[in-house]
């Protein structure tokens, strides 16, 4: 017995120290992150989050340029996805015969393992000539009176191009979180509906999707999430230039792709480094906050809500 009972809190030990282990890494990372952008913090402030320049040589320093790109590209993409999403995880929930469900959700959630490298050869290959080729030149001739869709140059790149590629991106994970969130509607409250004369659609409409919507937000919130802090296909496709995207074919940079681009050259100058740190600190806060409430979310309606209704909760 104490053999065995040894055992099993050895095997604890081990399990703990891994989680412990785990938690520590983050904590370091965080800490050392908040050490190195104090001097940029201390200097430039809360106004650092609204100061459009960025200028090394005179050590003028603003986040507003990359915020801007970011979240121009975060919210296209999440626009472009979500009806994507829906129609997916609808049709592999609810249309889709079963012995061809397994099948489609496999090459769905493939999507989601495939390098962003990829995604952005492909955009550059395939996205960048079919906005420069057929797209921009239709939106010149039509909408250049409209500030918001006028084409400043005519080259593809820019923030069109990046979001519709990090749509690509995002579209597994809302998508799979919506099949999961209908997955987990009581059979017994659609086979009500049926009985009492309801359609499909109805049941869709007025019991499936009321009873998910907490999910499938929460799926939005994951997928924004994801779509915030993408690099290597931003950085192919935005066009890297330190401007405030003024229309959807400006060029512009994200917050991602200014330190993958320019972290290196940055440490040369105590407070350009401490600057892009303080970018990187920005970019962990708004991660963290929106996959926390992401989870939470998640957490709530799947883990919660469900289970209580199963067991005849309120």
């Amino acid at each position: 017995m104490f053999n065995l009972k040894y055992k099993d809190d050895l095997y604890k030990i081990i399990l703990s120290v891994f989680v412990l282990s785990v938690i520590s890494v983050f904590l370091i990372a965080v800490t050392v992150i908040l050490f190195y952008s104090y001097p940029a913090i201390i200097r430039y402030g809360f106004p650092f989050l609204w100061v459009k320049e960025w200028n090394p040589p005179k050590e003028v320093f603003g986040a507003l340029t990359f915020l801007a790109g970011t979240f121009m590209v975060t919210f296209l993409a999440l626009l472009f996805a979500i009806p994507f999403s829906f129609g997916i995880g609808i049709f592999l929930q609810e249309y889709c015969p079963l012995f061809l469900r397994g099948i489609f959700t496999v090459i769905i959630e493939m999507l989601a393992g495939i390098p962003s490298v990829v995604f952005g050869v492909w955009g550059v290959l395939t996205i960048v000539p079919w906005l420069r080729e057929s797209v921009e030149p239709f939106f010149d001739r039509h909408f250049s009176s409209i500030p918001f869709l006028k084409v400043e140059e005519n080259i593809g790149y820019g923030i069109l191009a990046a979001s519709i590629v990090v749509a690509f991106m995002i579209l597994p994970i809302i998508s799979s979180i919506t099949k999961d969130s209908l997955a987990s509607v009581p059979k017994i409250a659609k086979d009500g509906a049926l009985a009492m004369g309801a359609t499909k659609l109805d049941v869709i409409k007025d019991v499936s999707l009321p009873y998910a919507l907490n999910g499938i937000y929460g799926g939005i919130i994951l997928g924004f999430g994801r779509a915030v802090g993408e690099t290597i296909a931003v950085v192919l496709l935005i066009g890297n230039q330190a401007i405030v995207p003024k229309s959807l074919f400006s060029v512009g940079y994200t917050i991602s792709a200014v330190l993958a681009n320019t972290f290196t050259f940055a440490v040369i100058s105590p407070i350009y480094a401490s600057a892009e740190v303080e970018l990187a600190l920005i970019l962990l806060a708004v991660s963290l906050i929106i996959n926390i409430v992401g989870r939470n979310i998640l957490n709530k309606v799947i883990g919660g809500r469900f289970n209580r209704s199963q067991f005849g909760g309120g």
